[in-house]
């Protein structure tokens, strides 16, 4: 097997998981909650589609390169927590300083967040959203070819 059908077929059973739990989630919080999308189901399909390969392609890096599966776990919790801690999910970023808020923007997980509060809170569109769909998309792009690059079977 070539490892670029298998890199492949990673980040396509990634997508298919991922946007099949975002419809429940959404289906669920329509029902349950109540909630209501200011903006295109259509939008958010394409953000979801956009991050899952976005961090599909930041997995993928993270475990080509370790020798271990203890290392892609610690790996993978050093990536994520500057996501966590730095993307407004749990802290608001206007809180940070000012030099810092221009590294912030560029966390894979900012503009995803950002460009899915802004759709479904205001409604806006896609195309007013291209700087974040744009750092997602490079993130996607970047992270998923040098994975490929660097794959090596063991």
């Amino acid at each position: 097997m070539k490892r670029s059908h298998f890199m492949v077929a990673l980040v396509v059973s990634r997508l298919l998981f991922t946007l099949t739990e975002v419809l429940l989630l959404l289906l669920f919080a329509r029902l349950v909650f109540g909630v209501v999308s200011q903006g295109s189901y259509l939008a958010i399909g394409l953000l979801i589609f956009l991050g899952s390969l976005e961090f599909s392609g930041i997995g993928l890096l993270v475990a080509c390169r370790a020798k271990a599966i203890e290392t892609v776990s610690g790996l993978m919790n050093a990536a994520m927590l500057p996501m966590w801690i730095g993307s407004g999910i749990f802290f608001s970023t206007e809180r940070f300083p000012a030099a810092a808020q221009p590294v912030l923007a560029l966390l894979p997980l900012n503009p995803l967040i950002h460009a899915l509060r802004t759709i479904m809170l205001e409604g806006a569109s896609l195309w007013s959203l291209w700087a974040d769909v744009a750092i997602v998309a490079a993130w996607a792009g970047v992270s998923i070819i040098l994975a490929l690059r660097w794959f090596r079977w063991n």
